[in-house]
């Protein structure tokens, strides 16, 4: 009706879209092929290609994106003209709750070696991790779910460990804990989300 009162009807959020629960983290050699499209829910499908998980996390697994900008001004305009990135860091972060030689490995570098040594006479088994500094790439991704139930994985070709580690021996104060830090080093291009929507058709 002409000079009626417009209506406020905002559209309706979609709840279905809302989503919670753990994502998977994994780890790989540079270079190693994530599993099919039909297996990439699959966590063996996963193991058998070469990829590790890195196991239990005290809060989950987190995808942290920072850009750094830089604002382009003219004199005769207050507010900028352009806004470029300058910088930008992707990261994964996590606290492995696991404690094995390969996660400690992991947090500290992943540049380490293990030698195993079998029990014989007069020498009890024993697996010893040797630290460096030769930090290698690797390949991460983060396995999650979808609206669907299906997954939605965050692939990432090329990440460093290299992030602060600070492990508390202290008695029945909490779970000892290493913080694992990924960082891409590789073009933000070649970054994936790979979304999962239906089963194939035959």
């Amino acid at each position: 009706m002409p000079g009626a009162a417009l209506m406020y009807t905002p559209p309706s959020p979609n709840t279905v879209n809302v989503l919670y629960g753990v994502g998977i983290l994994m780890t790989a050699q540079l270079g190693t092929a994530v599993p099919s499209d039909q297996n990439l829910g699959v966590g063996s499908a996963w193991t058998a290609a070469g990829w590790s998980y890195v196991g239990a996390t005290d809060a989950g697994v987190s995808v942290n994106w920072t850009p750094k900008t830089v604002n382009i001004q003219i004199e005769e305009q207050p507010t900028p003209v352009a806004v470029v990135v300058d910088t930008a860091d992707l990261n994964i972060t996590t606290n492995i709750n696991e404690e094995t030689l390969a996660g400690i490995n992991l947090a500290l570098g992943g540049a380490g070696t293990v030698a195993v040594t079998a029990a014989g006479a007069g020498q009890p088994g024993k697996s010893v991790l040797s630290l460096s500094t030769a930090f290698p790439y690797l390949a991460a991704a983060v396995i999650g779910k979808n609206q669907q139930g299906f997954a939605r994985v965050l692939q990432i070709p090329s990440v460093m460990s290299a992030g602060t580690v600070k492990a508390d021996f202290r008695r029945a104060a909490a779970q000892r804990m290493y913080a694992l830090t990924l960082n891409a080093v590789c073009p933000f291009s070649s970054i994936s989300w790979t979304d999962l929507t239906a089963v194939a058709t035959s």
